[in-house]
């Protein structure tokens, strides 16, 4: 082999192993049957009330003082008959009961497993200055996920919009 394709595959080599080396770290959480993966670390999920769990960023964060959280509430569909509601039901029960907004937000659609869901983005100022969406996403046995996402200022927007599309995007039961 001479010595210019040698040099040739070494760059590629480096390219390689430099490009493994800074690929982001994904990790992997399970709650109410599905599973999702973030480039952020979030907590173990926490119960957060009647069949809903939480999980903040950073994981070692004390609630209120996250950056990020995630609200799960689980529907199932005893639930969903006892309650007489469908998902624009379920999605207000959840803004207002799990996530304390009375206000509607404005409409917002992301991808979930593939699937356009309609949703609810607002503002809230209490208990820090933060940004709050909500889905509620069907699984396939017909029980449906509550779903609530709040970002506060100390993280950047792009960056929680970005981990936001990563969990819709890699969502599976």
């Amino acid at each position: 082999m001479n010595k210019k394709a040698l040099a040739v595959l070494c760059v590629f080599g480096i390219v390689a192993a430099s490009a493994a080396l800074h690929a982001e770290k994904k990790f992997t959480y399970s709650l109410h049957g599905i599973t999702f993966d973030a480039s952020i670390d979030f907590s173990s999920p926490e119960k957060a009330g009647l069949d809903a769990l939480i999980m903040l960023h950073p994981k070692k964060s004390k609630l209120g003082k996250e950056k990020m959280s995630i609200t799960a509430v689980l529907y199932d569909r005893n639930a969903q008959k006892l309650m007489g509601m469908g998902d624009a039901g379920l999605l207000n029960y959840t803004r207002t009961v799990f996530l304390g907004s009375d206000k509607v937000g404005k409409p917002i659609e992301r991808v979930f497993a593939g699937k356009t869901i309609k949703g609810q983005v607002w503002n809230k100022k209490i208990p820090a200055p933060s940004t709050v969406e909500v889905y509620v996403i069907t699984l396939s046995k017909g029980n449906k996920i509550g779903l609530g996402f709040c970002y506060n200022q100390d993280l950047k927007a792009d960056e929680a919009q970005k981990v936001i599309v990563e969990i819709g995007a890699s969502i599976r039961e």
